[in-house]
């Protein structure tokens, strides 16, 4: 009999210990469980992209005429000035256009200034009717096909005269009587024999590409043989940088013009450049993983002295974009509790002040939140566990 009642002191004890525990624990949650107010908020993601450091602007720098390169007076990657001479290239061809443009130019200029003597003459002769109407519409018309011989025999004149870094005398003021200046400036002369290429703007001076495809670089090298047009270097803006990157279909739609961007690179690392979306193309073009892609120019429209002395064009670099979405309802994930598969979270009735459960549409997840797309509004009271 003692024994028994020995046994049924224990169990009640073990009982109240449990008790203790499970209410204990009960408390613990009560006390842990905080009240959060719902409120949306703009769901944000970013885009990043890869791309290399280019001049913000570039100028083109081509040869004048067919010939061969003589001296490079600079080293590529160099900060030259405005106007600085950058090569010479001997060329036979422009001596020959150039004797070509100068004795037509005086030829034409001899046959205007004859026609427009016979013209002054023959309005003379028609005034007092010694010479009929046609003869004298004769006259005018020779003369204004030679006054037109002559504009296009100038024109071209200067645009031989164009490609010459340096101005001897006013070749349009000669006429055949000036005979020795003609000699001398048809002579062979060194300023026309090898002509000096300059430098069109101030800026850092870069290789041109040799195709618009591949993106190799072409390099000169004296004896190169060049021809009229080509293309021997690239001046570059260095007052700011522009980065082209290329964006998927998927993407582009969300991208616009002057949108803000910040650009990195692994040889600066301490330097988060600010910049814009300059351009879109509204073309895709093929990729190598067969997805069409959109170039798009990206902009840093002002580098600082010291930015400019620690970044190099070609460097490579890193592009991110910040899109905003439409504000949506965030709450903490563990919030959200499941039962049968369904998403519920408790919520505090506005009126009665008691907690109950609400069925709601679970939408894209963070690390830490989860969006609510259904049952919930701005200003409900949630219980979240502790």
């Amino acid at each position: 009999m003692m024994r028994y009642r020995k046994t049924v002191v224990i169990l009640i004890v073990l009982a109240l210990l449990l008790y203790a525990c499970a209410h204990r624990k009960q408390t613990d949650r009560k006390t842990k469980a905080v009240l959060i107010q719902v409120s949306s908020q703009p769901q944000t993601s970013t885009l990043f992209y890869s791309g290399s450091i280019q001049p913000l602007k570039t100028v083109v720098i081509s040869s004048p005429s067919d010939g061969t390169v003589g001296n490079l007076l600079f080293h590529y990657g160099d900060v030259v000035k405005k106007d600085q001479v950058l090569f010479s290239i001997s060329s036979e061809k422009f001596q020959t256009d150039y004797r070509t443009a100068l004795t037509q130019y005086i030829k034409m200029k001899t046959d205007f200034i004859s026609n427009q003597s016979q013209l002054k003459e023959a309005e003379f002769l028609h005034q007092h009717q010694l010479i009929s109407d046609d003869d004298f519409k004769a006259k005018q018309t020779s003369f204004y096909n030679a006054q037109l011989a002559m504009v296009q025999s100038k024109e071209a004149l200067a645009a031989i005269l164009g490609r010459l870094n340096q101005q001897t005398i006013n070749l349009f003021d000669l006429n055949i009587e000036d005979i020795d200046k003609i000699t001398k400036m048809l002579a062979v002369q060194d300023g026309v024999q090898r002509l000096q290429v300059v430098a069109p703007a101030e800026g850092i001076i870069l290789l041109p590409t040799k195709g618009e495809s591949d993106g190799e670089l072409k390099k000169l090298t004296k004896g190169d043989q060049v021809k009229q047009g080509d293309v021997l270097a690239v001046v570059g803006d260095l007052t700011g940088l522009a980065v082209h990157i290329n964006v998927s279909e998927f993407n582009i739609n969300q991208l616009k013009v002057g949108q803000k961007v910040t650009v990195t690179g692994a040889a600066f690392p301490d330097l988060i450049l600010e910049g814009k979306i300059e351009g879109l193309h509204r073309q895709g073009q093929p990729s190598q993983g067969g997805m069409p892609v959109f170039p798009v120019e990206v902009v840093v429209p002002h580098l600082s002295a010291k930015e400019r002395a620690i970044i190099h064009m070609g460097m490579s670099a890193k592009v991110a974009i910040e899109l905003g979405g439409d504000p949506v309802i965030l709450v903490p994930i563990k919030a959200v509790h499941q039962v049968d598969g369904k998403s519920y979270v408790n919520v505090v009735d506005r009126h009665t002040g008691k907690m109950h459960e609400v069925n709601v549409r679970t939408g894209a997840t963070t690390l830490d939140s989860v969006a609510i797309e259904s049952n919930l509004s701005e200003g409900d009271t949630l219980v979240v566990p502790g």
